[in-house]
Parts: structure tokens; C-alpha cells; sequence
């Protein structure tokens, strides 16, 4: 446990702490204009260019694994990443700068991602703890919830992929029924619930280590807040810090 500790303390240490990357001259850039650098294949970012934004999504509840999604004004992306940390490393609403040089841009489909070079498996690779430490800075402001952009299901669509996001005046089709199935070893598979605002639904992902994923799910009229992903093509939204709240 002390060990354990330690190592905890060293990583949120190392968070923040001077960089090549925190070089005076740093050209600050939207997250929109990001994505206009990628097309097709992966991209270099060799500029000394950052974004700045909050995390609107990581593992602190288990709704998303593998990703910090960062959110300014213009759009939202996802760092890719390989930690068991992130919601210490990168704490949920905390505003975060990614410093951009060495790193590399890409699209998952419509998800506007960004890691390390492209390997194999993955259209970028996933940073390590360490890779955090060296490309990302905390800002000392309090970590408060972004204002969401207020949408109704009929607004969703692409160009709002990954934004942050809330919904008022929705219901799940599903209620009674728990957040997640589970298969006949009890062991929980990624789901996907859905909620209506009375004329047009949409689907809500429900990541397998959402630690909420066997309460069920709650009734009535709901303001929702997420953001927007896609489930097998399709958009959906993906509800972050249980964030499904009574109206």
C-alpha cells in the first residue's frame, strides 16, 4: 500500500512539471482547428502548437476507458491513453492543456483522437502514464463542471461529436431495468440503453466498468449530461458521472 502511495504521488507530481513542451512561444489552437489538420491518415503534429480545455470524460466512474475526452468552445477529442490513473492524472472538470508537439492526430471514424504514433492496432497509440506527465498541464482552477451546450435529441449529429453536452426532458425506455446486462457467468457487457423525449429517441452506451452498472435505471423525466459518441456507427450519448438527474 505505501508503495502504491508513493507511486500515486510521484505521477500527480509529475503532472504539470516543466517540460520542453512548456516552452515560452507556444502557439495555443482550438480543438476545431485540430481537426482540420487530419483527413485520411494519422498526422504528426511537429508544431509547437496546445489546446486548452476541460476533461469532460475519463474512468473516474468507469463510463469510459482507455480515453480522456478534453472539450473547449469549438469541439471536443480524445486523448487516448493506457492508465489506471486518469481520474487522478487528469481529474474530471479539471481545465488541462495538451501540449501538441511529438504527438499524433487522427479520426476514429468521426472521433477526433490523438496519441502516440500509429501502430498495428490502434490509429493512435495510447499515452502511458509518463506520456501524460510530459504532454499535459493541470491548471490550479478549481474543477468545476463546463457549462454544456443545451441540445434536444433532434439537434444531435455529427458535428457535435464528443462535445459535452446536456439534454432536458428525457425518459429511459427502459426503466426497471439495470444500466447494464450481464452474461450467464454475471460478468457485465457493454450496453446500450435508450432514452426518448417523446418524439425522437436516441442510444446511451453504457461502458462494461461503469460502477454503477447493476443499480438500476432511474425513472421518470431526467436532464441528462454527456457527451456524444457513437455506438456501431450510430450516434448516442454516453451519460458521464452518473450525471441522469431528476426534473
Amino acid at each position: 500500500m505505501r508503495a502504491m502511495l508513493w507511486l500515486i504521488s510521484t505521477m500527480l507530481l509529475a503532472v504539470g512539471c516543466t517540460t520542453e513542451h512548456n516552452a515560452v512561444g507556444e502557439r495555443k489552437v482550438s480543438i476545431a482547428y485540430l481537426g482540420s489538420l487530419v483527413h485520411d491518415e494519422a498526422v504528426l503534429l511537429k508544431d509547437d502548437i496546445s489546446i486548452c480545455g476541460r476533461v469532460v470524460a475519463n474512468d473516474k466512474m468507469g463510463e469510459i476507458t482507455n480515453a480522456v475526452v478534453i472539450a473547449d468552445e469549438s469541439a471536443g477529442i480524445a486523448l487516448q491513453v493506457e492508465t489506471t490513473y486518469a481520474d487522478l492524472l487528469l481529474p474530471l472538470y479539471s481545465e488541462v492543456t495538451v501540449h501538441c508537439s511529438g504527438l499524433y492526430l487522427a479520426r476514429e471514424g468521426q472521433r477526433l483522437v490523438i496519441g502516440k504514433r500509429p501502430t498495428a492496432e490502434y490509429s493512435v497509440d495510447r499515452l502511458t502514464d509518463s506520456d501524460i506527465a510530459l504532454h499535459t498541464t493541470i491548471s490550479t482552477t478549481p474543477s468545476t463542471p463546463p457549462e454544456a451546450l443545451q441540445l434536444s435529441i433532434s439537434d444531435i449529429d455529427y458535428d457535435k461529436m464528443l462535445r459535452y453536452v446536456h439534454i432536458d426532458g428525457v425518459e429511459f425506455v427502459e426503466q426497471g431495468e439495470a444500466w447494464l446486462d450481464y452474461d450467464e457467468l454475471g460478468s457485465p457487457l457493454p450496453s446500450l440503453r435508450h432514452i426518448t423525449d417523446g418524439r425522437n429517441s436516441i442510444g446511451v452506451i453504457v461502458n462494461d466498468a461503469a460502477i454503477y452498472g447493476a443499480e438500476s435505471l432511474p425513472s421518470g423525466r431526467l436532464r441528462c449530461f454527456g457527451i456524444i459518441d457513437t455506438y456501431a456507427g450510430d450516434l448516442a450519448i454516453r451519460i458521464i458521472n452518473k450525471q441522469a438527474i431528476a426534473q
